[in-house]
């Protein structure tokens, strides 16, 4: 089998969690063996886009499928860790690239090996590097290339970094600490599985933190009509943790939108989109605005209301300490904000 050689890229969410996904989905496949993997670098943006630093790997496999295959399980892997292709070298959680596959060539509509942009980039070039052997062909052309971009083009920056930990030993490892800085023994019966549950615990409520976009929806199209009626769901119930106590505030909201040109989003998916922006750390403010905002982007509606009633645990549990508060935030656009008789419309249902 031919050497083949892939270069994984991820700067949005949790990098290198992306990264070591993407690598157990290949691990995972009965005809993908992994050799070898490079150490993380991290690596500027090319580009011209504005956006965060990348954290890359070169990793080295061999398989039985045929490169068409071979890309199609890679396009899989980018769309499970929800990569959106919206920009050209622009942010994404996963990127992966077939750099070579042994001395051949390949040029089609869907692939090109070697990859074209593969002597220009550090960010390839230099991961590539820790795992490719001296003998193998294109290994002067690697180094060589290194070197005169290097001189060239001091804005490609790639800094090896050191692997980070696995993110549930890491939060174990703290609440540890912590159950001793307030004065209790983590090895009490009662506390000793207290650090795994905690940890098991951020995992689902803090299920949005490492994720950039909501795409759990579908879009339906109905008759266009030029009196579009407003859509609204109350009640719909959510919990969230306050960025700044890190303690949980929690209640209700209520978002209407009118559509424009009959273009709707399914209902459950409301319910689901307030879900995932509030399983994070926020405010809320941020949730009502945010709600109303993604709704916007998705949809283009008329308008957009949303309302949000909770009580926050940092105002019952510590300071005033006045329990059974109750906080409301609002959020209008489009004719919700500019029609004073449909926002006391949507307003009046509430109650």
């Amino acid at each position: 089998m031919e050497s083949i050689y892939l270069s994984l890229g991820s700067n949005l969410g949790a990098r290198q969690e992306n990264i070591e996904k993407a690598l157990t989905y290949l691990g995972n496949d009965h005809q993908i063996i992994i050799d070898q993997v490079s150490d993380y670098y991290e690596t500027s943006p090319v580009g011209g886009v504005e956006q965060g630093m990348f954290l890359n790997v070169a990793a080295k496999i061999y398989t039985t499928y045929q490169p068409a295959k071979l890309l199609q399980i890679i396009h899989q892997i980018e769309a499970a860790l929800q990569r959106v292709r919206k920009v050209h070298w622009g942010p994404r959680t996963l990127d992966i690239d077939i750099i070579f596959w042994g001395t051949e060539r390949l040029n089609s509509q869907d692939l090109i090996v070697p990859h074209k942009e593969t002597f220009k980039r550090l960010f390839v070039l230099r991961p590539l590097l820790d795992i490719y052997p001296q003998t193998e062909p294109y290994f002067k052309q690697i180094t060589e290339s290194i070197a005169a971009l290097e001189q060239a083009e001091p804005q490609q920056k790639v800094t090896k970094v050191p692997q980070k930990k696995d993110s549930m030993a890491v939060i174990e490892q703290a609440v540890t600490e912590l159950l001793q800085a307030i004065g209790d023994d983590p090895q009490r019966a009662g506390i000793k599985e207290t650090p795994q549950r905690v940890a098991k615990m951020y995992q689902e409520i803090f299920s949005s933190q490492k994720q950039s976009e909501f795409q759990d929806y579908k879009i339906f199209a109905t008759p266009k009509k030029d009196n579009s009626q407003m859509v609204l769901v109350k009640n719909i119930p959510f919990y969230s943790m306050c960025e700044h106590h890190m303690l949980p505030f929690f209640g209700q909201a209520h978002v209407a939108y009118i559509p424009r040109n009959g273009k709707i989003i399914g209902l459950s998916k409301i319910p689901r989109l307030v879900d995932f922006v509030a399983r994070k750390l926020s405010l809320q403010e941020k949730i009502t605005s945010d709600v109303a905002e993604t709704l916007t982007d998705i949809l283009d509606p008329l308008g957009v209301a949303v309302v949000v009633d909770a009580r926050h645990m940092c105002i019952e549990m510590r300071g005033v300490k006045k329990s059974n508060s109750t906080t409301r935030t609002t959020y209008f656009t489009g004719n919700f904000d500019t029609d004073n008789q449909l926002r006391a419309e949507f307003l009046r249902v509430l109650n």
